[in-house]
């Protein structure tokens, strides 16, 4: 499609004069990634000039627009596999004049309207926070206030900069003892670590990391909990170890997300670079980029599959990235995220949704999109009620 075929679809579509078929071909264009270029360039175009022309777009007016969309019944889903949907989502994004989320389920009607139901509470999204368990039990807490040396521990001092990124750096006046550390974040916290030996360390909500101030010995040995995504330094003379649940990851240098929640019944290794070895037991996989171990807490066979990257890395990202999944693992990710309870009344909702939305929203900005699905929320304070919709 030509460059100035997609202008005159945007243009008709933004003056509402485009026709059924107008919008499908718009919308096929917006979902094909060798568009995304051409899209973002005129996107941001008309973005600009809209709002040089007016005034920024309040909530009610994006809401509404989004209604519009959504009654029309229009999904756009990513396309497994490949790299450009995340252009093409925040194409989209911009198409529907939300700049920070859309949302879709393979549960749509034509004709299905989204109540709007104001929420009395305002539960904002997580944020940089930890704590730090030292040796001696103490803790410290972290956020981007606490900034400068925190501890010096045998032969590494700890530094929290304003990036709320904790380092452990080389501190050569003192001995190499085998010094053990923690770092976890709450629900509704995320932070990032850098070893001793420069590996980076990113940590998800409700999650955890065991590490030693400085490595020693033959091999570089952490345990996790919950979400960590790991960028190993490479060290072929000291391989890297994570266990986790019952399993062991092997790697000499390479990228690669973790997910061993308690609460989800499949601990996943999802590699991004190099090479890794998942092991259980005496069985084990060998992992090549974008494909993902998963390991049954049933006792089940390991088993190995192709994924979408962007999908699995998301929540690094700083969106969710849900694909056909059900409500119970949706809840249980905006659980860990914004810090709440989620309770179920009635009969469960059975649907499977899809869906990219910002972790950078208000929990009522979330809930209100994920209504077009056939879902209701209440929120009591830090709980929420799901129902299924009527």
């Amino acid at each position: 499609m030509h460059k100035a075929r997609l202008a005159y679809l945007l243009s008709i579509y933004f003056n509402k004069t485009a026709t059924t078929a107008e919008v499908d071909e718009l919308m096929e264009a917006v979902a094909d990634s060798q568009h995304d270029e051409e899209l973002k360039s005129l996107l941001t175009e008309l973005w600009e000039q809209h709002q040089s022309h007016h005034q920024p777009i309040s909530k009610e007016k994006g809401n509404e627009t989004l209604r519009a969309i959504l009654q029309q019944g229009k999904v756009l889903k990513p396309v497994t596999g490949k790299k450009h949907w995340w252009p093409a989502a925040a194409a989209a994004a911009i198409v529907l004049f939300i700049g920070s989320y859309y949302w879709t389920s393979n549960r749509m009607s034509t004709n299905e309207n989204i109540a709007e139901q104001p929420t009395p509470h305002v539960i904002k999204p997580g944020g940089n926070k930890a704590v730090l368990t030292l040796a001696d039990g103490s803790h410290i807490e972290l956020d981007s206030s606490r900034e400068g040396v925190l501890t010096t521990q045998g032969s590494a001092v700890v530094v929290n900069n304003s990036s709320s990124i904790l380092a452990y750096g080389a501190n050569k006046s003192s001995t190499g003892e085998l010094i053990y550390n923690t770092l976890s974040t709450p629900r509704g916290g995320q932070y990032c670590l850098v070893l001793s030996d420069g590996t980076k360390v990113w940590l998800n909500a409700n999650s955890s990391i065991r590490f030693p101030a400085t490595f020693n010995g033959d091999t570089r040995s952490v345990s996790i909990k919950g979400e960590v995504y790991f960028e190993v330094a490479k060290n072929k003379a000291k391989p890297f170890l994570v266990t986790a649940k019952e399993a062991t990851i092997t790697v000499l240098g390479t990228h690669f997300n973790i997910m061993a929640y308690e609460d989800e019944n499949v601990m996943t290794t999802t590699l991004l670079e190099g090479a890794v070895k998942v092991s259980k037991g005496d069985k084990f996989k060998i992992l090549k980029p974008g494909i993902q171990a998963l390991i049954p807490d049933d006792g089940a066979t390991m088993k190995t599959e192709a994924v979408d990257v962007d999908e699995e890395m998301a929540w690094k990202n700083g969106w969710f990235n849900f694909n056909s999944w059900d409500i119970q693992r949706i809840m249980r990710q905006i659980s860990r995220w914004y810090d709440i309870d989620v309770v179920y009344e009635g009969k469960m909702p059975t649907g499977h949704y899809s869906g990219i939305v910002s972790r950078e929203n208000n929990i009522s900005q979330v809930l209100q999109i994920m209504k077009a699905g056939g879902v209701e929320f209440k929120i009591e304070d830090r709980k929420i009620i799901v129902s299924e919709g009527h």
